[in-house]
């Protein structure tokens, strides 16, 4: 969103993923309901698993973790993360 400054603004702020891991995770954006909003899908990062989580562009809000749409592991027992996309 741009307010005419140069600070950004933020759109969502939340942790997607497991709250120990420091591998990161992938993101990639879709449109899994067909709206109009971007919806946002992660993977797990390197040594995460292969955990894969959507969220509904609609549901993100600035101040809270939006409910999760879908999760599934793509890989059982792979701990060397999945990329999305």
């Amino acid at each position: 969103m741009n307010t005419g400054s140069d600070v950004p603004v933020p759109v969502a702020n939340y942790f997607a993923g497991d709250l120990e891991n420091r591998g990161g995770i992938r993101v990639a954006v879709k449109n899994l309901d067909n709206d109009t909003q971007a919806d946002i899908v992660t993977g797990a990062g390197r040594n995460a698993g292969s955990k894969v989580t959507a969220y509904l562009g609609k549901t993100v809000a600035v101040s809270s973790t939006p409910p999760t749409t879908f999760d599934f592991d793509a890989l059982p027992n792979f701990k060397g993360g999945v990329f999305v996309g």
